[in-house]
């Protein structure tokens, strides 16, 4: 993969961006009770994981984005699917007969 030179910036300043919110997700996660520790380690692994697909991204390592696209996936999967759940069981939220 041929990456301009400009778009290679811009991409390595996005993972910087997502290595700031990684870390400041990791004590959140970290301090999370048994009964609420999926959300806030969901919160965690999404940008912690979205570093190195942006850098194999603006690096142009196929195989490696590959592999970071495989296991970004199933993360965003369960953040959509957790957050449709939790929408649907909201209280004061009337259904359709």
């Amino acid at each position: 993969m041929d990456i301009p030179s400009a778009a290679r910036w811009l991409l390595l300043a996005a993972a910087a961006a997502q290595f700031v919110y990684a870390v400041r997700a990791l004590r959140p996660a970290l301090r999370s009770r048994p009964g609420e520790r999926v959300d806030p380690w969901l919160a965690f692994a999404d940008p912690a994981v979205g570093v190195p697909v942006t850098l194999a991204l603006a690096f142009g390592n196929l195989p490696a984005l590959l592999a970071g696209l495989a296991v970004l996936g199933p993360i965003l999967t369960w953040q959509l699917v957790r957050s449709l759940a939790a929408r649907r069981g909201k209280p004061g939220r009337t259904t359709p007969a």
